[in-house]
């Protein structure tokens, strides 16, 4: 049970410290407002937990909320690789944080000796999740060790997303491990209106690079990078802190539109081919 007590108000403090401070539009609230009516809900767990989502919108967006503990995990979807004809597909489902380590395995046995003409990466009903196991079961088809992307926050500071060795990760700490060098090929990317969070992520980390093209339809629009903070009684609040930068430098924030528009992508890469 959340209360006043000297715990709970300060990890309260701190939730509301990341959000002043760090929001991507923390500068639409009056802190010196809101501060004390959060405060003054804290005997009220449904109406704190109320109050804490309306603001994590509003300084936020929509890549943020609030949530509590999840159900037990459920069965995980994992990458898959399947030859149609010259073209191996890399189907990327959403990565659950608590499957990033199956998943990054699963990514790394999935191109071990797959060598086609050409390459699609299918990122449709990709909701997001863990970033960096995604990142890293398409490793090889980022075209070498280097800036891959980068997070962007208000002020313009950037933490790049970095590849090295197959390890993918940012400012140069690796996250997740995926195969090493790289696969030669073009690579075609696919997305729908259900790509999102991270998935938006990998899409972007494509972006800039030579021989490569998007099709199907445009992101949900939550390419932004988000940062968490609980409190004791389970809730986790998390709010989005940062934009989404392709190599190039572009900075995106919001939906992302492919380079071929198309009702049926996969055939339509398929026919680009």
């Amino acid at each position: 049970m959340f209360g006043r007590g000297k715990k709970d108000q300060k990890a309260l403090a701190s939730v509301l410290d990341l959000l002043e401070q760090r929001a991507l539009f923390a500068d639409k609230v009056d802190w010196s407002t809101v501060r004390p009516e959060i405060a003054a809900a804290a005997d009220d767990p449904e109406q704190l937990e109320l109050k804490l989502f309306h603001l994590v919108r509003e300084v936020g967006g929509p890549h943020g909320g609030v949530r509590r503990p999840r159900r037990p995990p459920v069965e995980p979807e994992l990458p898959t690789v399947e030859m149609q004809g010259e073209a191996a597909v890399v189907a990327l489902p959403a990565c659950a944080e608590q499957d990033a380590r199956a998943y990054a395995e699963a990514g790394r046995s999935a191109l071990e000796g797959v060598e086609p003409e050409r390459w699609i990466v299918d990122l449709r009903g990709n909701g997001g999740g863990a970033m960096w196991p995604m990142l890293a079961a398409v490793a090889p088809l980022l075209r070498g060790d280097g800036e891959i992307g980068a997070f962007v926050d208000r002020d313009g500071g950037r933490i790049p997303w970095t590849l090295r060795d197959g390890a993918v990760g940012m400012g140069g700490i690796a996250q997740a491990l995926g195969l090493k060098g790289r696969r030669e090929g073009a690579v075609s990317v696919l997305t729908d209106g259900y790509t999102a969070g991270s998935g938006e992520a990998v899409a972007v980390a494509f972006r800039g690079l030579p021989d490569v093209r998007s099709y199907g339809a445009p992101t949900l629009g939550l390419s932004t990078g988000i940062e968490s903070a609980a409190l004791p009684d389970g809730l986790v609040v998390s709010v989005a802190t940062s934009r989404f930068a392709d190599r190039a430098g572009t900075v995106y924030g919001s939906r992302i539109a492919p380079d071929v528009p198309s009702e049926d992508p996969l055939s339509m890469a398929l026919w680009d081919l």
